[in-house]
């Protein structure tokens, strides 16, 4: 990993708080956490109870390009059946699923090959939704996620760019503007949720429809271009070596998509209150679709107009998965 360490303090006006290792937070006081334990620190506390003081690196990536870590060494140099490595299927995209075969790898969160057996590519539950990626994932060596998705829209979505579910059951994704617009409620108990909505989206062999499935919701940073109509991997948790976002972000800023973005940019969410009006939530983490934490002074991307960062992203599940293949202890 890229970072060592946090230094953290609590918010202005939030009176305790307790770090995912136990150690109780007092106003006016820095603590220094590890990189593990700050990621499983909730989207929601770093929007509205912790701020990050300094992020500690082992060095800064200048690369304006997707390199994950170890590239000719470990699961990186272990083939598939097609003769692939871990990081040419990330960064590969097709108009097809077959050219998507993940059987060598021992990959944690999905079966070798996948749905259609060893040696075939990633398949789907039936022949008719090939316009579906399913959800297949990847675990690198240094515990970054990423899972296979689809690209329903009508313009290529550009590397390093934040996406959102169209249909997360199918795994369409797209950019916020073009995608549904997200909205959250809160049950009777004050927990929030994601507004499912149905679909009918175009396919590779014909129209896929859905009764029921999340979007809007933040879905994950692409690693390279994904052209329209194409597959292609996002990564959904661990370090994205250059993600887009707004040009000066302050290092330890929680950032989230916009939902009138339309260039897959990370931003600070506008108001981090939490308001329920009308039954619909605003200003929460879930909301404000909360995605992670900037490591890196933001830099200008070479002709793109946009500016890039190191960014850590946080699972958006409430509790992270325990792996372990990780564990510190």
């Amino acid at each position: 990993m890229t970072v060592r360490s946090y230094i953290v303090q609590l918010q202005a006006g939030v009176g305790q708080a307790l770090l995912p290792d136990h150690r109780k937070m007092l106003p006016g006081i820095q603590y220094v956490v590890d990189a593990d334990t700050f990621s499983k620190i909730s989207l929601g506390a770093r929007q509205n109870v912790i701020n990050v003081v300094a992020v500690n690196t082992d060095q800064v990536s200048t690369s304006g390009g997707y390199v994950p870590a170890q590239v000719s060494t470990g699961v990186n140099r272990q083939v598939n059946a097609s003769g692939q490595g871990f990081f040419n299927i990330l960064t590969q995209t097709s108009a097809s699923l077959t050219s998507f075969s993940i059987a060598g790898f021992a990959a944690q969160g999905a079966s070798a090959g996948g749905a259609t057996g060893a040696g075939a590519g990633i398949g789907t539950p039936q022949g008719t939704l090939a316009g579906s990626a399913n959800n297949y994932s990847l675990t690198g060596p240094d515990g970054a996620r990423y899972t296979l998705a689809y690209n329903g829209t009508g313009t290529t979505i550009s590397g390093g760019w934040s996406t959102v579910w169209v249909d997360y059951n199918n795994r369409y994704i797209g950019v916020a503007a073009s995608g549904a617009a997200l909205q959250v409620r809160q049950d009777g108990l004050g927990t929030q949720y994601t507004i499912s909505v149905n679909t009918t989206l175009s396919g590779v062999n014909g129209n896929v429809t859905t009764v029921g499935t999340k979007a809007g919701e933040f879905a994950g940073i692409t690693l390279v271009n994904i052209p329209a109509g194409n597959f292609g991997f996002i990564q959904i948790e661990g370090i994205h070596p250059a993600a887009a976002v707004a040009s000066g972000t302050a290092v330890g800023t929680a950032v989230g998509l916009v939902s009138s973005n339309t260039n897959g940019t990370l931003a600070a969410p506008a108001s981090t209150t939490t308001v329920v009006s009308g039954g619909i939530v605003t200003g929460s983490a879930l909301a404000n679709n909360i995605a992670g934490t900037v490591l890196t002074a933001p830099a200008s991307g070479t002709g793109t107009g946009q500016y890039f960062s190191q960014v850590e992203l946080r699972s958006r599940r409430v509790k992270k998965p325990y792996n372990r293949f990780l564990n510190k202890n």
